[in-house]
């Protein structure tokens, strides 16, 4: 019978049922609506709940099981206390983790306390001036200026004594992306106060630095540079937009000119030029002002400030440690039981490419790494991944073999490979994917979700196939050797 025919007769079967099935519903639906016209007032909109409840409640649940893998936000951060550190970073250094970061940045806090010194971070574009405008605020400092872009290549410290007695440190940041640069952004965190330069309207870009340097809760002041460039009410236009794009106070908003060279060209006739360059007078009183305000009255809050802002990077660079330190954990546990995997292939009687044979293995695994993880981890949820797994495996069960297969011919002398060494290689790719997968969605997400970890192991075991053949092969080979392989 031809094809085209079949699927017509298939086409026509459908569409019957399916209008019958249309059929009996509406007749189900006359029935009922009879008899709830004749029913009291609670038992209609009871069953008007109950309709319009249970396929919302359905919708919800296919959506929290099946919604696509997607990083979990982060938890709301916990209250800070230097002593509630202290006491993570003794727990965390008992259980090995490496704890010198963050210990480093307690110790540069107290530092700083300890001196009395006030820390100002002056961030700007490139080419905005902030090298020459560190240099007019300290004139004895040395500090590299050129009329190209970019003199500034790392961060550094220049002291000045302000007027009232405060000593001040100065940090000239790189005129880089501050989000991008690790260095320049602890820094800014770590400083009383921000400086921010530009020399016109802010761009699209400066406006985005700036208003993620207020986020960083710390008095900005805003300096508009070389300033002598425009008259009195272009500044105070300039000034005012910049107040009404930034909702920066009009008191934080000030006009210089932070001096350095400029490039002079002199036509000396008839179409010949000379170049030189020559100091612009630097104009900053607007500037030590505005600070100095800032120094008087928001002192203890300046403080306040920042020792909320460094005692968060310490207890980010510990939790960056733990990260990293159950990154290592994780990754020693997998390796482990991808060994164990591939011995459980090699002593099978009749090995299979199903995880019913390695279910006991594939549960421990997913225990152990939720006890590392801090994340609880019910049956169910276990025996819903390992299902989901089994048919990601099953879709791939030739490819697998294949290649663990090509992997054992790359060793001379083998002989005859058994199917059962083929299994074993499988089963250790399988296993490796399998607990990263696993990790990768405790760590990202805080939980074991079934159907986005079987997503994440379907696309570990296609990207590490071939890279992790010869390995389990090499594994497979020795433990056929020896009769066994060390766990």
């Amino acid at each position: 019978m031809p094809v085209r025919l079949l699927v017509s007769i298939a086409i026509l079967i459908i569409t019957f049922l399916v209008l019958f099935l249309v059929l009996i519903a509406s007749e189900t639906a006359l029935t009922v609506w009879h008899y709830l016209k004749e029913a009291p007032l609670w038992i209609q909109l009871c069953y008007a709940a109950i309709l319009v409840g249970m396929p919302l409640l359905t919708l919800a649940l296919f959506w929290n099981w099946f919604r696509p893998k997607k990083k979990q936000a982060k938890a709301a951060k916990r209250e800070l206390s230097p002593e509630g550190l202290q006491d993570e970073l003794l727990d965390s250094a008992r259980q090995g983790i490496d704890v010198s970061a963050a210990l480093e940045e307690i110790q540069e806090q107290r530092r700083r306390r300890a001196t009395g010194e006030v820390f100002i971070a002056v961030y700007g574009e490139v080419s905005s001036g902030k090298s020459s405008l560190v240099k007019a605020m300290l004139p004895a400092a040395e500090v590299d200026t050129d009329p190209r872009a970019g003199t500034t290549t790392a961060i550094r410290h220049y002291s000045w004594q302000a007027p009232s007695g405060d000593r001040v440190v100065i940090a000239d940041l790189p005129g880089f992306n501050l989000e991008d640069d690790t260095e320049a952004l602890e820094e800014t965190r770590r400083s009383h106060l921000v400086i921010f330069l530009c020399d016109s309207d802010l761009t699209h870009s400066q406006a985005g630095q700036l208003q993620f340097l207020i986020s960083l809760k710390k008095p900005v002041v805003l300096a508009l540079n070389k300033s002598d460039r425009y008259s009195k009410e272009e500044v105070q236009t300039l000034l005012d937009g910049i107040a009404q794009k930034t909702g920066l106070s009009p008191s934080d908003l000030v006009a210089v000119s932070a001096g350095g060279r400029q490039e002079v060209i002199h036509m000396l006739g008839e179409g010949i030029e000379a170049r030189s360059s020559r100091e612009r007078r630097p104009e900053i009183d607007s500037l030590r002002e505005c600070v100095q305000r800032h120094l008087d009255q928001n002192r203890q809050l300046m403080e306040s400030l920042r020792d909320t802002a460094v005692l968060s990077l310490a207890s980010e660079k510990l939790d960056a440690a733990k990260d990293r330190h159950r990154a290592l954990k994780a990754e020693e546990l997998v390796s482990k039981y991808s060994r164990r995997a591939v011995l459980g292939a090699l002593a099978a009687v009749a090995p299979g490419s199903d995880l019913v044979i390695q279910g006991v293995l594939a549960t421990r695994l997913i225990r152990e790494l939720s006890n590392l993880f801090g994340v609880p981890v019910k049956e169910i949820e276990i025996e819903s991944f390992l299902e989901l797994a089994g048919g990601k495996i099953r879709n791939m069960t030739a490819l697998t073999l294949a290649i663990a297969g090509n992997a054992l011919k790359a060793f001379p002398g083998l002989g005859t490979i058994s199917g059962g060494v083929v299994h074993a290689v499988a089963y250790g790719m399988i296993f490796d994917s399998l607990g990263k997968a696993v990790a990768e969605t405790m760590s990202s997400r805080g939980e074991l979700r079934p159907y986005p970890a079987a997503e994440a192991f379907e696309d570990l075991l296609h990207d590490h196939l071939e890279s992790g053949a010869v390995r389990f092969a090499k594994l497979a080979v020795s433990g056929r050797d020896q009769g066994k392989i060390q766990p």
